[in-house]
């Protein structure tokens, strides 16, 4: 589902062509949530998705998801707490790494120099880091905020 809205709703809502990243934004919450193994499983799936509406190379947004989720995953909910200023960082730290695998992989496919991954990364990684923490805002204003605690008896 997420990848169908990063293909079809999130170019409309894009500012100077930075775009937020929702199967990354869900890859993480569900990789902090199961673990590393789902998370792995569910990288792979999402960035098998990804590479099938992308004319880059097949397989190289598969890998950088499967790592992402599998980093992510080692955060895991159930052994240890996050708190909000953590999960903002380890957000970023999940957009660079998928950004520079993917970019890695393209170096080494196209032979080219890795002059412009720092670039890269400034102009285009970290804006959209930003742009999708606007949209992680809303699970967790949703857990902490809106929904309100159960009761138990």
């Amino acid at each position: 589902m997420c990848v169908i809205l990063q293909s079809t709703l999130v170019p409309h809502i894009a500012i100077m062509s930075i775009k937020p990243d929702l199967p990354l934004l869900v890859l993480f919450y569900l990789a902090i949530r199961f673990g590393m193994m789902p998370g792995t499983y569910v990288g792979f799936f999402l960035g098998l998705g990804q590479d099938l509406f992308s004319p880059s190379l097949l397989g190289q947004n598969a890998l950088a998801m499967s790592v992402v989720g599998f980093v992510c995953g080692i955060f895991n909910v159930r052994v240890m707490r996050l708190d909000p200023v953590m999960r903002v960082v380890l957000i970023v730290v999940a957009f660079l790494a998928n950004d520079i695998i993917v970019a890695l992989v393209h170096i080494v496919k196209s032979d080219a120099g890795a002059g412009t991954l720092f670039i890269d990364i400034l102009v285009v990684t970290l804006p959209r880091a930003a742009y999708t923490l606007v949209f992680a805002l809303i699970p967790f204003l949703w857990v902490n905020i809106i929904k309100p605690p159960r009761m138990v008896d």
